[in-house]
């Protein structure tokens, strides 16, 4: 598969003379031979080898020319015919968020009632009686009954013990279901009012169910609290999500939800050379409404752009509307109500999701950041969503032009021709995810319909319309690249865009589909660009940071169903290997 410096010694005395005086005095830290390098530069060079110094690139081209650059200290990597990439850019995670729930408990996804059952009961085994049990995050859409479970399901898991099914990432359609132990534990009987905009649900004789609607305040001083993690315990399981990045062939990402004290965990790491991936770091503002954003957009304690080729600050982020996922996404037109009413129990005909930030507050903020000098960015998952964007975008420009700040749209799953014109116009560039079609799409062409679904993260609606995009994973629950609660394998994520494919199979909207080196460039030089990093790093060329990823096969000949498949070899970030894969 891959051989690693082994090769120099049976080579130095046939290659000596092929080894310059100014190569022997300044050798490469790391050499690449006998690969299909895939630079993804302008050109579309080929070349067979590369020679790494200094963090970058020095030489790239055929094996005989970086052989020149080999000297006594120089580490060795034999591709064997295999594909070498630049190293894969994953430009939406939560790795920060990763950590801190990895450390609390091991993500486990479970799709079924069954397996609910069988965790709730191993965790009853291994939890002091009174402690609440709660359920790890279940999406509906993947959940193979489709439904919330019920108080009695609940109940027949652990009569003894309050446990709760904590469905809480849907904006206004937060749901929890409480077992009876947790409603009496919670004080919550048929006399408890329902809060400010919440709901505890009732039967018919006034009597809860154990449904309750945008009420986690009831619970909240009930629930375990998060782990109280020290700075090293915080910092292990960061480098620890970081390795498995590695494994895959991430070199760089973008964490996409963080705050200044984030900025100081990932420059620790790179103090303690513990920093396995380069970050930028996306920052959040607004959660809390308009006045906490433009407090928190004038006391940032950070430049935009702060930092350097290992941690920078990245751009502002906003939420505008929830997800498809929960029925909160912002619609132009409502979502099928049979479908709705399944899947996240909102059987109102006329529910088009929410609008999270109003649009008055969007337009402030969003000002507010691109006159300070930020790139802006924004969680939008809905059609409407995006047109609430634009509109701003376009107000803004006409104050300010705002064209050449790349403005993100993260998710924009449902991209329409008025919606890509407008993009196009405005500079700005897509973020979405493969992966939900992947692990959703079938459910959701119930609640979206077959129409929508065609376009759902409509990647050649986009390319077409002249919009950059990258696709990349959401990554937010779990370490396992592939069973993750969003699976974080770029080679999953390209072979979802170059197949259209959804895990059972089944293919809508064909026209989507794109080809092996579009899919590459929106995970190398595209996804480069959205941070303004195209000039250093995303391709392999002289000059740019020596990020690559040796593959365990030919990704431009291997059948598609491979794609998904593919190991990576050998992760070398700025000329250091990160991830080397043992040989069998």
């Amino acid at each position: 598969m891959l051989n690693i410096r082994p090769i120099l010694a049976a080579l130095t005395a046939s290659l000596a003379f092929l080894v310059s005086t100014r190569a022997a005095e300044d050798p490469a830290e790391l050499v690449v031979l006998n690969g299909k390098v895939v630079t993804m530069d302008s050109s579309s060079t080929a070349a067979e080898a590369v020679a790494i110094r200094n963090g970058r690139f020095v030489y790239v081209g055929s094996n005989a020319g970086a052989r020149a650059h080999i000297g006594i200290t120089t580490r060795v990597l034999n591709a064997r015919g295999k594909t070498v990439l630049p190293g894969l850019i994953e430009t939406h995670t939560h790795a920060i968020g990763v950590a801190r729930g990895e450390a609390d408990q091991q993500f486990r996804q479970l799709s079924s009632m069954a397996e609910i059952q069988e965790w709730v009961r191993q965790k009853a085994a291994i939890t002091k009686p009174g402690v609440w049990i709660r359920i790890p995050r279940v999406d509906l859409t993947r959940f193979k009954e489709a439904r919330f479970p019920t108080r009695a399901e609940l109940d027949a898991m652990a009569s003894d013990r309050p446990v709760v099914f904590d469905w809480m990432y849907a904006g206004i359609n937060q749901v929890q279901v409480l077992s009876t132990v947790a409603l009496k534990a919670a004080g919550i009987t048929r006399d408890t009012p329902n809060p400010e905009q919440g709901r505890i649900v009732r039967d018919d004789q006034g009597n809860p169910t154990g449904m309750i609607r945008n009420a986690r305040a009831l619970i909240e001083p009930f629930l375990p609290p998060a782990p109280n993690l020290t700075q090293e315990m915080l910092l292990s399981e960061l480098e620890n999500v970081h390795r498995h990045y590695n494994t895959v062939g991430i070199t760089s990402i973008n964490d996409r939800r963080t705050d200044p004290s984030t900025f100081d965990i990932y420059n620790e790491l790179k103090k303690q050379g513990r920093l396995h991936v380069r970050a930028t770091l996306t920052i959040g503002v607004g959660y809390q409404g308009i006045g906490n954003a433009l407090n928190q957009i004038k006391n940032l304690p950070m430049k935009p752009g702060a930092g350097d080729d290992w941690v920078r600050a990245g751009s502002l982020k906003l939420r505008i509307d929830g997800g498809l996922l929960y029925g909160t996404g912002y619609l132009r037109e409502p979502y099928l109500q049979a479908g709705s009413a399944q899947y996240y129990d909102l059987p109102d005909a006329k529910n088009r999701g929410e609008l999270m930030t109003p649009e008055k507050d969007i337009l402030a903020i969003i000002r507010a950041g691109h006159l300070a000098g930020w790139q802006m960015s924004s969680h939008v998952a809905g059609d409407a969503g995006v047109d609430a964007v634009l509109d701003a975008l376009e107000t803004i420009n006409r104050e300010s032009p705002i064209t050449e700040r790349r403005y993100n749209l993260i998710h924009a799953y449902l991209p329409n021709a008025e919606t890509v014109a407008r993009a196009k116009k405005l500079g700005v560039f897509v973020d979405t995810q493969p992966m939900w079609y992947y692990k959703d799409g079938d459910a959701l062409v119930d609640t979206i319909g077959q129409e929508r679904a065609k376009h759902m993260i409509g990647l050649q609606d986009w390319l077409k319309g002249g919009v950059k995009v990258a696709i990349n994973a959401d990554h937010m629950q779990g370490v396992d690249p592939d069973r993750a609660l969003n699976p974080y394998n770029p080679f999953l994520a390209m072979y979802v865009a170059i197949s259209r494919k959804t895990e059972s199979g089944k293919v809508y909207g064909p026209e989507q589909k794109v080809s092996r080196l579009e899919a590459l460039r929106m995970v190398t030089i595209d996804a480069a660009y959205m941070t303004f990093d195209e000039k250093n790093r995303g391709s392999i060329e002289v000059g740019k940071l020596g990020d690559l990823a040796v593959l365990a096969d030919d990704f431009m000949s291997c059948t598609e169903d491979q794609i998904k498949n593919m190991k990576v070899a050998a992760t070398v970030v700025g000329g250091q290997i990160m991830h080397l894969q043992e040989q069998p």
